[in-house]
């Protein structure tokens, strides 16, 4: 028996053996492959489970929708999603077309008065699902938060409006700090996913570098580990003479990323029919990304399919999802 031995012993009867997590090994998968793989660093994986992260940008970005979308996944891989209503806006019918499950347990929603109050009903909600045992232990739990300009602290909320002052500008920043990290270990002992959303400001008076700012502190840049900006352009199509708002295209760049290289940027499209009802288009964007990179062939408006055959874009979309070759797609980004 070497020195080495000896020591591993002394130290695991001292202290114990290494814990048992070192790494995230369950994910929620994001549904669009080039994301999964900025924010994970693999194109199968995606959302970190028993972790923390923030998703910001301007007004209608795409935020909540593209939150209902995640939701919608962790409740297709068998798990729970939560909702916490701050900014007191969110359409269940609007989410219901775009696929949510709102049958309850698989589906909480709650519009908590003060941000104690949601992290609280939040937790508490995750220890009794995981202590149950009625979903499998690595079932996706995902909660949201929508969004953390617009929760009250408790100390704000107790007060009339015109008792405000100015130690209650920054009583949300305070809350955030000595409660995230508590909320931090809550996610990892019940394995469960937390994305809080949040809004940007300008900051006064910047003249070099970056004007934005999220509003609740610093917080969230420490605790989170991932965080994304969102950025939009609006896409256009002309009508009878005038350009109708039929889409934008949301671009996503994990600002911090503990789980690989962070600066990186994906970008996809969100349609809107002619009911105003939004849907993702994950292969078309897929298949562009794939064109970016040069693993699929493309000779003008053409793009060369496994098949050997040429199709225009739209036209290999609706080939591919017809055919349900999505599985194909992942394949072709993992080359």
């Amino acid at each position: 028996m070497s020195a080495l031995d000896d020591l591993a012993k002394e130290l695991e009867k001292a202290i114990g053996a290494n814990s048992d997590k070192q790494a995230v090994t369950n994910f929620i998968d994001t549904g669009f492959p080039p994301l999964n793989k900025i924010v994970s660093g693999d194109f199968s994986n995606g959302l970190p489970q028993g972790r923390l992260m923030e998703m910001y940008g301007p007004s209608s970005s795409g935020k909540t929708a593209i939150a209902t979308k995640w939701m919608i996944q962790a409740q297709q891989q068998g798990g729970v999603a939560g909702f916490m209503d701050h900014e007191r806006s969110f359409d269940v019918d609007l989410a219901k077309s775009m696929g949510l499950t709102d049958e309850f347990p698989f589906w909480i929603y709650k519009r908590p008065r003060t941000w104690e109050e949601s992290n609280m009903l939040m937790a508490k909600a995750a220890e009794i699902i995981r202590k149950s045992g009625k979903f499998a232990p690595d079932a996706p739990i995902l909660f949201v938060f929508d969004s953390i300009a617009a929760a009250l602290p408790k100390s704000t909320v107790e007060k009339e409006i015109d008792e405000y002052n100015m130690n209650d500008t920054t009583a949300l920043a305070r809350v955030t700090s000595t409660t995230l990290k508590s909320i931090a270990q809550y996610a990892e002992d019940h394995n469960f996913t937390v994305l809080y959303l949040n809004q940007i400001r300008t900051k006064p008076g910047v003249v070099y570098g970056d004007p934005t700012t999220t509003p609740g502190g610093g917080a969230m840049e420490f605790y989170a580990t991932t965080r994304i900006a969102l950025g939009r352009k609006k896409i256009m199509e002309e009508r009878g003479g005038e350009k109708v708002f039929i889409g934008q295209e949301i671009t996503m760049k994990t600002v911090k990323n503990k789980l690989t290289r962070p600066f990186q940027e994906v970008s996809f499209r969100m349609m809107f029919d002619d009911n105003g009802n939004a849907s993702f288009d994950v292969t078309g964007s897929t298949v562009d990304w794939l064109v970016q990179k040069g693993k699929l062939a493309s000779s003008g408006p053409r793009v060369t399919w496994i098949d050997g055959k040429q199709y225009f874009k739209k036209a290999l979309v609706a080939h591919i999802e017809s055919t349900g070759q999505q599985a194909e797609l992942v394949k072709l980004c993992q080359t």
